[in-house]
C-alpha cells in the first residue's frame, strides 16, 4: 500500500506538520500578502546524481538578516538520515545539477559587483538594471568553487548572461558544454567547457540569429535561430557525418517561444533522430513522434492523446523515452511503461488528486523518482517516490510559510456556452469568507491559444487574497484542446471569444456565488485586450478594468507585426489569420479595437506596460488611454521603464500585483 511519510531535513519540514501546530494553536489561517507571495523559496531545486545514489537539493535558509544558500546531500536509500552540507554562502541560488558524481554546478544570480556597484546599462539616460547569471562548480563540501568561462575573462565581461547549459555530456564527467555571447563575432558561441578548472574551448560559432543547440552524444546536430523579437523561428539540422547545416523548418514562433508545427522535445538513443510534438495531417491534436535528420522523414508516433495537445517529452539520462506530457485540468503522462503509469496514479491518488505532480528526474534503473508537486493551494515541494517499497517522501518545500489553509482553492467548472458548446473554466474562492453572493474578478488569459489549468498562480491568490472570487475562462481560441478548438477563435476576438467568457460569467452569477454588482476584469497580453474587449461589450457589467500589455487597437497591431516581421513572414500570416486581414476585413478590425471602441467604455480603466515591451508595442497603451481620456473616461496609465512583455523581475511583479489590486479595490 502506498504510504507518505515526513522527512524532517535542515531548514524545512512538511507542510502538514507546520498546518496542524497551527491549528492546534488555533489561529486563523490568513490570507498571505503580496510580499509573502513574492518572497523567495526557501527550496529552489532538486537533482539525483548520475550513479543514483544521491540526492542534492538546493535551500537557502534567512537568518538575521542574511540568507545563506547552501546544498543537502542525502543518500537515496536513507532519506531519513541526516544530510550532508555542502555550504555556498552569501548568494543568490536558481538552480543545480550534477556535472558528475563529485561536483555540482549552481546556477547563480549577481546583482552588484565586487565594489558595490549595480550591473546594468545606460539606456536614453536611464539605467537600467540586468542582473549577471553565472554556473559555478563545487566539490560536495561546497568548496573548490569554479566560475565556468573562468578562463575567458572577456565573455564573462561580455556577457550578463553565461548560464545556458546545452549538454551535459554523461560520457564526459570533466566536461559540458555550454553557450555564450561572443561580442567580437555577434553571436553565441558553443563552447566546452572543464568543470574542474572553468576553461572553455570554443567548439562552434553560431550565425547573428543563433539562439541555441541541441546535440546528441556531444555533438550539436539541430541549431534554432530566430529574430530578434522572437516571432519566427528557423531549425537547422546537422546529421551525423554531415558537415553543412541545412534548413529544416521556419514557422512562427508560438506564445511559449516554440514552433507549434514543429516542436523539438528530446533527443533519442537512435542517432540523428530526435523526438517531436508534432500536428499530423488529419490530426487534431499534437503528438510525438520521431524525427530522422539525415532524411528529414518522420517516423513512428511515440504517444497521442485524443483531445489534448501533447506537450513535451521525458528521456532520462541514457536517452531512453520514458513519457509525454499533457494537460487535462493537471498534468498527466502517457508512460512508455505501463506499469510506471500505475505507479503515478497511485501518487496522484495519495496527494489527493489535487496536485500537478511532474516527473523531474529519475535513476536509470527507473526504481526512484524526483517529483515536482504543485498545485492551486501548494506553492511547490519536491518529493520523492520508490517503486519498490512505494513509499513517497517529502525532501523539501519551496515556500513554508504559504501553508495550504492559506491559500485560496481552485475549481474546475463545465460552462455552456450560448450555442450549445462546453468549455472548462477555473473559479477559485477566496479564505474564510461567508457563503453568498462574492465580488468576483475574471482573469482571461494571454496568447490566446494558450491555456489555463488547476495549478498554483501568483496572480490569482494575490486577487482572492483580497477577498474575491476569480474566475480563468478557456475559451474557444485557446490552445491545448487540439487544432479544431483553437481555429474556432480565429476572427472571432470580439465575438465568440467574448461570448465565451460572459458565458462563464454568467453561469457563476447564476449559481449565486458572484455579486453581479461587483466585478471587475483584468489581464495581460492578450488577456489586456480581452479585458478591454469585454468592457467594451457589456460596459454595466464591469467596475473595474485592469489591462497589461494588452491590444487595444488591431489595425495598428498588425501594422506593428508587418513592419517589425515582414509581409511575407509566417507570424504576420499568423496574426491575420487569428485577428482578420486588415486588406479584407477592415471592417471587423475597427469593431474588435477597444481603442476605437473607446467611448463606449464606463468602467475606470488601469493600463501597465513594460517600455522596451517587443512583442505588443507599447504604443497600444498609449493610444487606449489617448482614446479614453478623449472621450472624458477614468483611465491611469503607468509605463515601466526597462521591461519587456515576460520574465519580470520580482520587483515589477511587486508593482503590478499592488496596482492592479490597488485599482480593483477602489471599484468592487
Amino acid at each position: 500500500m502506498l504510504t507518505r511519510r515526513s522527512m524532517i531535513a535542515v531548514g524545512a519540514a512538511a507542510p502538514a506538520l507546520a498546518s496542524a501546530a497551527a491549528r492546534a494553536q488555533g489561529a486563523e489561517p490568513t490570507p498571505p500578502s503580496i510580499d509573502e507571495l513574492l518572497q523567495a523559496p526557501h527550496v529552489h531545486d532538486a537533482a539525483i546524481s548520475p550513479d543514483g545514489e544521491q540526492l542534492a537539493i538546493l535551500r537557502t535558509q534567512v537568518k538575521d538578516g542574511k540568507t545563506t544558500a547552501y546544498v543537502a546531500l542525502s543518500k537515496m536509500s536513507d532519506l531519513a538520515a541526516q544530510p550532508a552540507i555542502a555550504l555556498i554562502g552569501e548568494q543568490d541560488v536558481r538552480q543545480i545539477e550534477w556535472a558528475n558524481d563529485e561536483r555540482l554546478l549552481i546556477w547563480i544570480t549577481f546583482y552588484r559587483d565586487e565594489k558595490g556597484a549595480p550591473y546594468g546599462v545606460w539606456f536614453y539616460n536611464t539605467f537600467v538594471p540586468i542582473p549577471v547569471r553565472r554556473v559555478i562548480s563545487v566539490d560536495l563540501k561546497g568548496q573548490d568553487s569554479v566560475i565556468m568561462f573562468a578562463g575567458a575573462k572577456g565573455l564573462l565581461k561580455q556577457g550578463f548572461d553565461t548560464s545556458h547549459v546545452v549538454d551535459f555530456l554523461k560520457d564526459d564527467p570533466r566536461a559540458i558544454l555550454m553557450q555564450a555571447w561572443n561580442d567580437s563575432r555577434g553571436s553565441y558561441g558553443l563552447y566546452k567547457v572543464d568543470v574542474y578548472t572553468g576553461e572553455a574551448t570554443l567548439m562552434e560559432q553560431g550565425g547573428v540569429a543563433t539562439q541555441s543547440w541541441l546535440t546528441q552524444g556531444g555533438v550539436p546536430m539541430l541549431r534554432m535561430d530566430a529574430n530578434a523579437r522572437g516571432t519566427i523561428g528557423w531549425v537547422y539540422g546537422r546529421a551525423p557525418g554531415e558537415t553543412e547545416w541545412k534548413l529544416i523548418r521556419k514557422s512562427r514562433l508560438n506564445e511559449m517561444k516554440k514552433l507549434p508545427d514543429f516542436d523539438v522535445v528530446a533527443p533519442t538513443q537512435k542517432a540523428g533522430v530526435f523526438l517531436v510534438c508534432q500536428r499530423m495531417d488529419g490530426k487534431d491534436t499534437s503528438v510525438i513522434r520521431t524525427f530522422d535528420i539525415a532524411s528529414l522523414d518522420f517516423g513512428e508516433v511515440i504517444a497521442e492523446r485524443p483531445g489534448r495537445d501533447l506537450q513535451t517529452a521525458f528521456v532520462d539520462e541514457s536517452l531512453r523515452y520514458v513519457g509525454g506530457a499533457y494537460w487535462d485540468d493537471r498534468l498527466n503522462y502517457q508512460f512508455n511503461d505501463p506499469s510506471l503509469g500505475a505507479h503515478f496514479r497511485a501518487i496522484n491518488r495519495a496527494l489527493k488528486d489535487s496536485c500537478n505532480v511532474e516527473l523531474y528526474d529519475i535513476d536509470l534503473d527507473h526504481k526512484r523518482l524526483l517529483l515536482k508537486v504543485s498545485g492551486p493551494t501548494e506553492p511547490g515541494s519536491f518529493q520523492v517516490y520508490d517503486r519498490q517499497t512505494r513509499a513517497l517522501e517529502y525532501v523539501g518545500h519551496a515556500k513554508p510559510w504559504l501553508r495550504p489553509e492559506r491559500l485560496a482553492s481552485t475549481e474546475a467548472i463545465r460552462v455552456k456556452t450560448r450555442d450549445g458548446a462546453e468549455i472548462t473554466s477555473y473559479l477559485t474562492t477566496p479564505i474564510g469568507v461567508a457563503k453568498g453572493p462574492r465580488p468576483m474578478v475574471v482573469l482571461p488569459h494571454g496568447g490566446p491559444e494558450i491555456r489555463d489549468y488547476l495549478d498554483y498562480d501568483v496572480t490569482v491568490q494575490a486577487l482572492a487574497a483580497r477577498g474575491w472570487l476569480v474566475l480563468q475562462p478557456n475559451f474557444r481560441g485557446s490552445g491545448g484542446y487540439g487544432k479544431a478548438f483553437a481555429e474556432l477563435g480565429r476572427r472571432q476576438w470580439a465575438d465568440r471569444m467574448q461570448d465565451d467568457v460572459e458565458d462563464a460569467v454568467a453561469q457563476v452569477i447564476a449559481s449565486g456565488r458572484a455579486d453581479p454588482k461587483r466585478l471587475a476584469i483584468c489581464g495581460a497580453s492578450y488577456g489586456g485586450y480581452a479585458a478591454l474587449m469585454g468592457a467594451v461589450r457589456q460596459p454595466s457589467m464591469y467596475k473595474a478594468v485592469v489591462s497589461i500589455a494588452g491590444d487595444a487597437d488591431l489595425i495598428e497591431a498588425l501594422a506593428f507585426s508587418r513592419r517589425e516581421d515582414g509581409a511575407d513572414s509566417p507570424a504576420y500570416a499568423y496574426w491575420c489569420g487569428s485577428m482578420g486581414h486588415p486588406k479584407t476585413d477592415q471592417d471587423l478590425l475597427v469593431r474588435a479595437s477597444p481603442a476605437r471602441r473607446a467611448a463606449e467604455i464606463t468602467a475606470p480603466v488601469l493600463l501597465i506596460h513594460g517600455t522596451e515591451d517587443t512583442i505588443v508595442d507599447p504604443r497600444q497603451s498609449r493610444l487606449m488611454a489617448k482614446a479614453l481620456k478623449a472621450a472624458g473616461k477614468t483611465c491611469e496609465h503607468l509605463e515601466i521603464k526597462g521591461e519587456g512583455h515576460r520574465n519580470w523581475s520580482d520587483e515589477t511583479w511587486k508593482t503590478i500585483l499592488t496596482q492592479m489590486t490597488g485599482w480593483v479595490g477602489k471599484y468592487i
